[in-house]
């Protein structure tokens, strides 16, 4: 296979696999290059596209949503033997390998994967960029920044494959706030760790009040770290955008009783028509990227909260290392303590005559990532510190291109997640444990519901399709809408690498697995682990699957439960968008239609095996070592006179390098009039 440039070479440095490559320059390598302009093809059939669905720069720490499904091939073929392009976009025939350009983000604490990829056949994955300065590999320091190279490779089952690439900036707190724009909070008055040149009056003992006359936008709110007692509740306005809310100083992570994002008034969700008018409408730019919408751009980090709320709207928001674990109790642990909403009073428009639900948008970007939901189920042996469910967004929530990754869940009244209605989620690389101590009705480890149990949606309805307020094609979009046949189906939803259930758990539970109610379409599950105690409901089913196209693929099952059940939800009433034929488990017992249907494991973007071959060839050539810890050997092939280092060759050079000791061999400097260069590893 001769593996093909899809651009012309022409910048100075380029990121070659394991080294290094310049058109002739021989400075030193600077090895925090990190660049979209070298991007391969197998020169098959595949075409990668790789788009970014939030925002392409922001500010530390900052979740940012991709998406390859706008690529193609013309030789798809789905495993209904046909060639329905979106069903072999998302689990039926490509494979991807998502590189996030970010060494520096380590692995999981839940899974013990690495943040920096996801391999499966999603076509949709999330990244949190963390980025404080200098200090971090992909710092820039002329534009202040860290900057990322974000890569896709697409394969299809024949082995044909092709690259994409996007590129992401973001900004540490400390550049992208001045001083003046910085509040330290600290119960005792110890602003000795606040950063410098914060003005006396930004120095408060509690949380800073919410009122119509205060505008938070474009600040940060740090919270001392090892200060005593509890803040009052943060709330953020649905007006406000581009706030971090975050902590100074070293010790505990300061706790707050809540945080709200998106609040009309003081801590109030519920806006009214006269306060919506003057709200950001849900408005993309013409590159697909979001610029506004109601509490835009908003993250909180690093604290400890009672319980965290997003209110009937949110946009692009970040939440990023929290802890909510009350598993040990202690004298703030209180009822529902640990809860995570991630969309509240959503629906509230529908029987309140001064909100019009047209113009209220559903939640879009919303990210749960690496927060920690435990209730404190023991509480003195009484059932009542935990929450109804630790994650969710209830009724009629609707929310788009959101994410759950890296979070841990247990301990609750009912699901460890529910979600009613999403497009879009991706939920990865993380552990849904269970302990469901209630007792009304079925509860799971995930359940992923319509936006209405049951109702019948719209197959037209896109909430991903809007441009600037205005609707392209069936509409109505974003708008949320009364009228059940006006909302969306679930579709694009998918679960990769996640850990359900506990091997101990506090709770005899009456609990199944994952759910995915009928109406999903184009769905799929990778990489689930299902583990087992002693107390679990046997009859409980590991994958319930429900809808059309509808697949997984690498389930550890746990040898006891139902592997997996169609989902028909006959009662109260017949399903909706359900076949099925169109759905494609695992199972090994032939369930859902099981049987092991391979799909492809792509390589690295940027990673090439023995047949790399530069057609365009360079006048000159520099190769500069990183370490990566691997042996390698580098071949050159020359048909033609070659100098490398001064010495010419006309034959197979293979040179070793060691990348654990780079000083072995730290350049190549090679002139040649044509180049057939082989670079293998």
């Amino acid at each position: 296979m001769n593996i093909k440039f899809k651009k012309s070479i022409g910048l100075s440095w380029l990121l070659l696999g394991g080294f290094f490559v310049s058109d002739g320059l021989s400075s030193p390598v600077n090895k925090t290059i990190n660049s979209c302009d070298l991007i391969q093809s197998s020169g098959g059939s595949v075409d990668a596209s790789l788009d970014i669905l939030s925002r392409p720069a922001g500010i530390s720490p900052e979740t940012v949503y991709f998406s390859a499904q706008q690529s193609s091939d013309p030789n798809c073929l789905d495993f209904s033997g046909g060639n329905d392009i979106e069903a072999c976009r998302t689990g039926q025939y490509f494979g991807y390998y998502f590189d996030f350009g970010d060494p520096d983000s380590g692995v999981f604490t839940v899974t013990g994967n690495s943040k920096n990829r996801q391999i499966s056949g999603a076509p949709r994955a999330v990244h949190t960029f963390v980025c404080e300065g200098a200090g971090n590999s992909r710092w820039n320091a002329a534009s202040q920044q860290c900057e990322y190279a974000v890569k896709v490779r697409v394969q299809n089952p024949t082995g044909d494959w092709d690259d994409a690439c996007a590129n992401v900036a973001i900004k540490p707190q400390a550049v992208e706030y001045l001083a003046a724009e910085t509040y330290c909070i600290s119960s005792g008055s110890d602003f000795s760790d606040c950063p410098a040149g914060v003005p006396v009056a930004n120095r408060l003992t509690d949380s800073p009040p919410q009122n119509l006359q205060t505008d938070l936008s474009h600040s940060r709110v740090l919270y001392q770290r090892g200060s005593a007692g509890m803040y009052s509740p943060m709330c953020i306005g649905y007006g406000e955008r581009d706030i971090r809310v975050d902590s100074y100083g070293v010790g505990d992570d300061p706790l707050i009783e809540e945080v709200v994002i998106g609040t009309a008034q003081g801590c109030s969700t519920i806006p009214s028509n006269a306060q919506v008018s003057g709200y950001d409408i849900l408005s993309k730019n013409q590159s697909g990227h979001v610029i506004s919408g109601w509490a835009f751009g908003n993250g909180v980090a690093n604290l400890r909260l009672r319980n965290l709320t997003v209110g009937m709207s949110a946009t692009l928001l970040t939440l990023h290392n929290l802890d909510l674990d009350w598993s040990a109790g202690g004298m703030f642990s209180a009822p529902s303590n640990g809860y995570v909403r991630m969309g509240d009073t959503t629906s509230n428009c529908y029987d309140n005559a001064d909100l019009d639900c047209d113009l209220v948008p559903y939640p879009y970007g919303i990210f749960v990532s690496e927060v920690r939901s435990v209730g404190d189920v023991d509480n003195n042996g009484v059932v009542g510190h935990i929450p109804g469910v630790n994650i969710g967004c209830f009724r009629d929530c609707g929310i788009v291109n959101s994410a759950i990754i890296g979070s841990y869940a247990k301990a609750s009244f009912e699901h460890n997640l529910r979600i009613m209605g999403a497009w879009g989620l991706v939920i990865s690389n993380s552990h849904f444990a269970g302990d469901h101590a209630g007792t009304n009705g079925p509860k799971s480890k995930i359940t992923l519901r319509q936006v209405r149990t049951d109702a019948v949606a719209s197959q037209v309805v896109n909430p991903e399709d809007f441009i600037s307020g205005n609707h392209a094609g069936d509409g109505p979009g974003w708008q949320r809408n009364s009228d059940t046949g006006s909302h969306f189906y679930p579709h694009y939803n998918f679960l990769v690498d996640n850990i359900l259930g506990d091997t101990i758990n506090t709770v005899t539970e009456d609990a199944g697995w994952i759910d995915l109610h009928p109406g999903h379409q184009y769905s799929s599950v990778f990489g689930s682990e299902f583990l087992l105690w002693s107390g679990a409901d046997f009859n409980a089913t590991q994958l319930f699957l429900g809808g059309r196209n509808i697949t997984s693929h690498g389930t550890t099952f746990n040898g006891e439960n139902i592997t997996c059940r169609f989902n028909t939800r006959y009662w109260p009433q017949p399903s909706y968008q359900f076949d099925a034929s169109t759905i494609f488990s695992d199972t090994p017992n032939g369930q859902c239609n099981g049987a092991v249907r391979s799909l492809p494991t792509p390589s690295q973007p940027g990673v090439y095996g023995d047949d790399l071959i530069f057609l365009n060839g360079f006048e000159s050539l520099s190769l500069g070592a990183y370490s990566a810890g691997t042996k390698n050997n580098i071949n050159f092939v020359q048909s033609q006179h070659t100098t490398i280092n001064g010495t010419a060759f006309t034959s197979i050079l293979d040179l070793p390098f060691d990348d654990e000791n780079p000083s072995i061999l730290t350049s190549l400097d090679i002139h040649m009039p044509v180049l057939d260069t082989r670079y293998s590893r």
